[in-house]
C-alpha cells in the first residue's frame, strides 16, 4: 500500500491572542500565576514551587484559544489548492483547534471532575466526547479527508451550542458570579481602610500532608467524585475551626477581617488561600504573626495533618506586593492589594474553580466593619 507523506504547511502563522483572550488577559495572567503551586516538601522540610497541570491551565488555555476562533464567523478546514500534491495546508486558526482537540482527554475527564469550568470549556469537552474529532496530521490517505469532514461537523456543533440562548444565559450567570465576588471583595477592602488608618495584611496557604486526602491517586472519575464527597465535611470544618479560633480565642491578634478561597491542585490537593486583615495601629511583625496562625492550623485545627505556606515571609519577591503593613494613604499598595491579590482570589473563576458537592461555597469573607460616627476629616475613599 502506498503511504502518502504529509507536509504540514501553516498559513498566517502570526500568533495572536484573539478578542476573547484580550478581554480576559489580566484574568489569564492571574490564572497562570496560580498554576505555579507553592507547597511543602516533606522530604527535606522546605517550601517549594512547581508548575504542573494542577489547575488545568494547559487544557484550559488551549481550549479557550480554540473557542476564540470558533466565536468568529468564517469557514474552517475548507478544501485548498496546495503547491504539493501531498501537502496539507492549515491556517493558524485551524491549528488552534487541532491543538485543543489533540490533548489527552482521558486525563482531562479525570481531572475536570474536581472543577467547575467555564461554559465554553464544558461545551468543547462535551462536543469532543460526542463527535470524537481526530488530528489529520496523524492520518494517511483517504482517512485525512474523513478527519476533515468530522472536524467540520465538530466546528458546526460547537458553534451551534455556543450561539444558543441557553448557553448565553449560562455564560452570563458564570461571569456574574466571579465578578460579584471580586466587586464584593474590593468593597470590603475599601470599607476596612475607611475604618482603620492602616492594616497589617497577611496571606497564607493552608493544605494537607501527602496521603491525607488521596484524590489525585484515583484514576476513575467516579472514585474521584466519591472521594471528593467524603473529604468535603473535613475541609469545611477545618476552615470554620480556624476562623473561630482566631476570632474568639486570640484577642491579641486584633483581626478585623479575612477572606478565604478553596482550590485544588495536583501537588497540594485541596487547599485554602486566605488573607487576614489586622489592625495595624495595634500589631506589627507580619511574618511572625502569620507563622503563629500557620502553626495553629497544623497543631490545633488539623491535629498534625495540615501544612501551611507563609506568603508574607517572601513578600519582597512579589512584583506587586499587596501584603504587610499598608497605610490607608498608600494608594499603590492598596491598588496592588485590590488589583492583584483580590483579583488572584476571585477572577480566575472566569476560567476554572474548585467544584464542591451539595452547593458548598469555595469563597467567603468577613462582614464589613461598622463605621464610628465621629466628626473629623473624612477618610479618602477608593473606587471599587
Amino acid at each position: 500500500m502506498f503511504l502518502r507523506v504529509i507536509n504540514i504547511v501553516v498559513v498566517n502563522s502570526h500568533l495572536c491572542i484573539g478578542k476573547l483572550f484580550m478581554e480576559q488577559a489580566e484574568f489569564l495572567e492571574a490564572y497562570k500565576d496560580k498554576a505555579f503551586e507553592h507547597y511543602y516538601d516533606e522530604s527535606d522540610g522546605q517550601c517549594r514551587s512547581s508548575y504542573n497541570q494542577g489547575m488545568l491551565f494547559e487544557f484550559v488555555s488551549r481550549i479557550m484559544r480554540a473557542v476564540d476562533v470558533l466565536r468568529r464567523p468564517g469557514g474552517l478546514f475548507l478544501p485548498r489548492k496546495t503547491k504539493g500534491v501531498n501537502s496539507l495546508v492549515l491556517s493558524e486558526s485551524e491549528q488552534r483547534i487541532l491543538s485543543a482537540i489533540s490533548m489527552n482527554y482521558v486525563d482531562l475527564e479525570k481531572e475536570v471532575i474536581l472543577f467547575k469550568v467555564n461554559p465554553y470549556i464544558k461545551v468543547f469537552i462535551d462536543c469532543h466526547g460526542e463527535i470524537k474529532p481526530s488530528n489529520p496530521y496523524l492520518l494517511k490517505g483517504d482517512a485525512i479527508n474523513d478527519s476533515i469532514a468530522i472536524l467540520n461537523k465538530f466546528v458546526a456543533v460547537v458553534r451551534e451550542k455556543i450561539s444558543s440562548s441557553e448557553f448565553r444565559r449560562n455564560m452570563a450567570a458564570h461571569t456574574r458570579a466571579a465578578d460579584k465576588n471580586y466587586a464584593g471583595l474590593t468593597r470590603y477592602i475599601n470599607d476596612l481602610f475607611a475604618k482603620y488608618s492602616r492594616l497589617l495584611v497577611l496571606r497564607l496557604d493552608f493544605s494537607y500532608r501527602k496521603g491525607e486526602f488521596d484524590i489525585e491517586d484515583l484514576s476513575r472519575p467516579n472514585d474521584r467524585r466519591e472521594a471528593l464527597i467524603s473529604v468535603t465535611d473535613d475541609l469545611v470544618r477545618h476552615r470554620i475551626e480556624l476562623l473561630n479560633h482566631l476570632k474568639y480565642k486570640c484577642p491579641g491578634l486584633e483581626m478585623v477581617g479575612y477572606v478565604w478561597k478553596l482550590e485544588y491542585g495536583r501537588e497540594k490537593g485541596h487547599h485554602y488561600h486566605m488573607m487576614f486583615f489586622l489592625d495595624g495601629a495595634k500589631v506589627r511583625q507580619d511574618v511572625v504573626i502569620a507563622k503563629r496562625i500557620g502553626e495553629c492550623w497544623v497543631t490545633h485545627v488539623t491535629k498534625g495533618k495540615g501544612i501551611y505556606y507563609n506568603c508574607n515571609r517572601n513578600k519582597e519577591g512579589y512584583r506587586f506586593c499587596g501584603v504587610g503593613m499598608i497605610s490607608h494613604s498608600d494608594s499603590q499598595m492598596i491598588a496592588n492589594l485590590k488589583e492583584k491579590a483580590a483579583l488572584y482570589l476571585t477572577k480566575v473563576d472566569h476560567f476554572v474553580s474548585a467544584c464542591m458537592p451539595c452547593g458548598r461555597r469555595t469563597f467567603g469573607k468577613g462582614n464589613s466593619p461598622k463605621h464610628d460616627s465621629v466628626v473629623g476629616r473624612p477618610r479618602k475613599s477608593y473606587p471599587v
